[in-house]
């Protein structure tokens, strides 16, 4: 016998072995929190462009919004008098979390008993997607607020239909002040123009994205369905230019996602979380839809997290639509 049949057969035994356990939604919550590391690496979107960490259960994590000081000196008079100004310290901010969770997702127990255990892998995948998707979503949407409130919003010059070497430049020349590092974010459609920007600029002087930026991240059209209405993750049309500085400290806001261990949700009985950042919990057996009942598991993920643009300054938009 193969070693593929081998382990298709021992699979099917212990998947029959646990829609029978007395325990099977304990079990079948820690198999699926198996399949993932709860403690996944934060997306790249967010860590280009945010400081981002873990806080401990009950944990405050505080933040300071930085002022655009005066460039301002004293000037000594000849009986050494100096005129000043009253300074007003910077005062800390709390970070606010948010707590996400996903619909139920059906686990039928008939899969399990066919031994399919590529099923609970798959739970486990479009949860963790789910929950990643709202994070960007909610980090873009700080990122189109801060540009706009600072009035750094760009449209195509009359007659382009695109996003030009030019119009690259003019983004980064509004926010170059405030980080050595550009960091671009792009929809669907302004990749395009990424992408063919050599290709459509002027052929006698072959152009290059990088020698203005220095990382792009594509977003690939996704979308993430909020309080029950589908939201693009980014809108296609649109891009965000990112001034960032070398040194972490600088980064213009802060993304951190708040330990589970300790709190009401590594308690529920039907898994086991230590101090893990995200988990998938079992929300009980019988399923009804509409009329139907369904025989099946029923599995959700859920998790908290804090996001804050602190240096809307840094910020510049990109809309193919003006």
């Amino acid at each position: 016998m193969s070693n593929e049949k081998r382990d298709i057969q021992e699979a099917k035994k212990r998947m029959r072995a646990l829609v029978a356990s007395p325990t099977r939604n304990e079990e079948i919550a820690k198999i699926i929190n198996e399949t993932y590391d709860p403690e996944m690496p934060i997306n790249e979107v967010i860590t280009s462009i945010f400081n981002s960490g873990s806080a401990e259960p009950f944990e405050d994590v505080y933040y300071f919004v930085p002022t655009l000081p005066t460039k301002e000196i004293y000037v000594i008079t000849s009986s050494c008098a100096v005129t000043h100004s009253v300074v007003s310290p910077s005062s800390k901010q709390t970070l606010s979390f948010t707590s996400a969770c996903t619909p139920d997702y059906y686990i039928c127990l008939d899969d399990l008993l066919n031994g399919d255990h590529n099923v609970l892998d798959l739970y486990g995948e479009d949860i963790i997607e789910a929950l990643n998707r709202y994070e960007i979503y909610a980090v873009i949407a700080l990122l189109a607020a801060g540009a706009s409130a600072r009035g750094n919003t760009f449209a195509p010059d009359s007659g382009d239909d695109n996003l030009t070497y030019l119009k690259a430049y003019e983004m980064k020349k509004a926010i170059r002040k405030y980080g050595r590092k550009m960091v671009l974010i792009t929809g669907t459609n302004v990749t395009e123009d990424v992408d063919l920007m050599d290709y459509n600029e002027d052929k006698n002087r072959p152009v290059s994205i990088k020698d203005i930026i220095d990382v792009h991240i594509p977003i690939e059209s996704l979308d993430v369905t909020v309080g029950g209405v589908a939201k693009d993750v980014i809108d296609d049309d649109k891009a965000y230019l990112v001034a960032v500085s070398d040194s972490k400290k600088n980064k213009p806001g802060y993304f951190y996602r708040r330990k589970l261990g300790g709190t009401m949700v590594s308690a529920m009985p039907d898994t086991t979380i230590v101090a893990k950042e995200r988990a998938i919990v079992s929300t009980g057996n019988m399923k009804s839809t509409d009329t139907t009942d369904s025989f099946a598991l029923g599995v959700a993920g859920i998790e908290q997290f804090g996001a804050v643009l602190t240096n809307s300054y840094c910020v510049a938009e990109f809309d193919l639509n003006g």
